[in-house]
């Protein structure tokens, strides 16, 4: 066996493991020694893309190499999806601001390289996707973690901005928002896009879970309707159904398209060609993608009557996407060892809210609940089980 020199040791830059995917290490074992998993720690869909986007995918290659396309996607799909802006919000958006990225991960690495330089500060509210955090600061940028409020929903206000200390160059915001699927109505995202407009803070808002909401007291919006400086990321992993084919896109401001495109061609020469040629025929197949939205529906009424007699009481109003974010402080101190012991004794993993929130993270778990209805209906019954005999 060689010895390798002292200097080759791997870079610590964004090595920060998810802990929910350390439990699901822990799961994967149980599997092996014979256990039944039920998994609820992912924000996954349980199904796959649309009917025919494979027959359309295999169609393209008869005719073409499906090879490179330019760094911001094939025109088509730029056009249908700026099309979109017009059908579902009633606003213009011109085809060439939408540039189709690897993944919606992918879009955010292209706003925080494109649009801030090393040591600048972009603000996050807490909870918040734990990826986004590690990303930021592996980037050179810092990142600043702020809270939220209950009453908020556990959305950002001006006011919570306002009590940073120190200046900010950036704040991203997610609505509907994981872990908690809660939204920000109209006005609110209204009123964060303008403000952050005024003070020179670039607004990046984070729409991925879009398609997937449940009724009409908070409507979704999107931040292209309210500032044209505002950067907008959406992806086909949720509402679509496509979370493999990683793909995504983001809206820029006009002045941003070319360096953005640029850095987008230099990091990863362009998106995935037969992932776009999918969701091109994915993006006209809305009647089927709702009926996985009455399923998630379903799902999120299954978890709102049973749980909170589990126990499950505590947490804000999941407007969207597909995830219940709860309060368990008065169940256990620790959610890690919570998400363990639920793991160990009910056989179902959810994900501990340590992920989400650095502060406070430890008193929250999330469910998600992306899954197939049976699989929803057999984790609440293992956890009665469970809870019953504690």
């Amino acid at each position: 066996m060689t010895t390798r020199p002292e200097n080759f040791e791997p870079s610590h830059r964004g090595a920060h493991p998810s802990i929910a995917e350390e439990l699901a290490g822990r799961a994967r074992e149980l599997e092996g020694g014979g256990r039944d998993i039920v998994y609820l720690q992912v924000g996954q869909p349980s199904t796959g893309a649309p009917e025919g986007v494979l027959e359309a995918v295999s169609q393209a290659s008869e005719t073409s190499t499906l090879g490179y396309s330019g760094a911001a996607g094939i025109p088509e799909l730029q056009a249908r999806i700026a099309q979109q802006y017009q059908d579902l919000y009633g606003v213009e958006v011109g085809p060439e601001r939408i540039l189709i990225t690897f993944g919606a991960s992918g879009a955010i690495l292209l706003a925080i390289v494109g649009c801030f330089d090393v040591g600048q500060r972009v603000a996050l509210p807490q909870p918040f996707y734990y990826g986004y955090r590690h990303a930021i600061e592996t980037l050179g940028v810092e990142c600043v973690l702020f809270d939220t409020q209950p009453e908020n929903n556990l959305q950002p206000t001006v006011e919570d901005i306002e009590a940073i200390e120190g200046p900010i160059h950036g704040l991203i915001v997610a609505s509907p928002g994981n872990p908690t699927g809660s939204m920000l109505s109209p006005d609110e995202l209204k009123t964060l896009s303008e403000y952050c407009e005024k003070k020179g803070i670039r607004f990046i808002s984070d729409e991925i879970y879009h398609g997937i909401v449940y009724d009409s007291e908070i409507p979704q919006a999107t931040g292209c309707a309210f500032s044209p400086e505002t950067i907008v990321v959406n992806s086909f992993s949720k509402y679509y159904s496509m979370a493999g084919w990683r793909l995504g896109w983001m809206v820029v401001p006009d002045y941003l398209i070319k360096p953005i495109s640029g850095l987008a061609h230099n990091l990863y020469l362009c998106p995935p060609s037969p992932a776009q040629v999918g969701a091109l025929y994915a993006m006209d197949c809305r009647d089927e993608l709702d009926q996985h939205v009455v399923r998630y529906a379903k799902n999120r009424s299954i978890m709102l009557d049973r749980m909170p007699d589990l126990g499950f009481d505590r947490f804000v109003a999941p407007h969207g996407a597909f995830y219940l974010y709860c309060h368990v402080q008065h169940l256990h101190e620790d959610s890690v060892q919570f998400c363990i012991d639920m793991l160990e004794g009910a056989g179902v993993l959810a994900a501990p809210g340590s992920d989400f929130c650095p502060t406070n993270g430890q008193h929250y778990i999330r469910f998600s609940y992306a899954g197939a209805t049976d699989q929803v209906e057999e984790a609440v019954d293992r956890i009665a089980r469970w809870r019953g005999g504690a």
